[in-house]
């Protein structure tokens, strides 16, 4: 019933077969992505392997219906817990039924498709398809900035830390940028991306910093200030 209902949790998954495996210090919200990830890529491998062995297509539908419902058990079960998780839930949820789209739309054209043509209409309507999305998204949510954490400044350069930001495009990873004034270590700075082309996006410069407050770490515990 949890699956199918869910509700909202206070404390994030411990994640301990991921850690195992990634054996990285991410934070939660990046733990979460990647399971969003991951599921979308077994759906879709999953998909790929019914249309090749040509067994009942009913599996397609079956799969659909279990990936939609684990995004949804994911996302509403840790919503505190995701950066802006209505770009996710839109995200994820368009591209699972878009993908089924795409696995009926395939199977229809193996029984009435008599020339090649219709499949070269059929791929460019997927492609109109998922362009139109990734506009639509990108008007909706889109973002030409990220936030970040300094962790380290050396002479005229910071390292800045920036989560997963699927608004952005910004794949979480550690970038170094020219320093400004105040951008010290622990600091929360707002990043400008520079947007590419079937690519993520890239940190340009930062644009605010937001420094830590001293009294917030004297009265918080650790965990709730981090």
């Amino acid at each position: 019933m949890e699956f199918l209902n869910p509700s909202s949790r206070e404390k994030p998954p411990e994640f301990r077969k991921l850690r195992k495996l990634i054996r990285r210090d991410l934070t939660p919200h990046e733990f979460l992505s990647l399971k969003l990830q991951m599921s979308f890529l077994l759906y879709l491998v999953f998909g790929l392997l019914v249309l090749i062995l040509k067994v009942n297509p009913l599996w397609i539908f079956g799969s659909v219906i279990v990936e939609f419902l684990y995004i949804r058990y994911l996302i509403n079960s840790y919503y505190e817990f995701f950066i802006d998780p209505r770009a996710y839930k839109t995200f994820y949820y368009t591209i699972t039924w878009l993908t089924f789209g795409a696995f009926a739309g395939y199977i229809i054209m193996r029984k009435i498709a008599t020339e090649v043509y219709y499949y070269y209409i059929y791929l460019i309507a997927i492609l109109i398809i998922t362009m139109t999305f990734r506009e639509i998204f990108r008007r909706r949510y889109g973002r030409d900035y990220a936030y970040g954490i300094v962790e380290d400044v050396k002479n005229d350069l910071v390292r800045v830390f920036i989560h997963d930001d699927i608004a952005a495009n910004v794949k979480p990873n550690h970038y170094w940028l020219p320093k400004v004034p105040g951008a010290e270590q622990g600091a929360i700075v707002k990043v400008l991306v520079e947007d590419r082309a079937f690519r993520s996006a890239r940190p340009v410069r930062i644009l605010e910093v937001h420094p830590v407050q001293s009294s917030q770490s004297e009265t918080e515990p650790k965990d709730a200030a981090e």
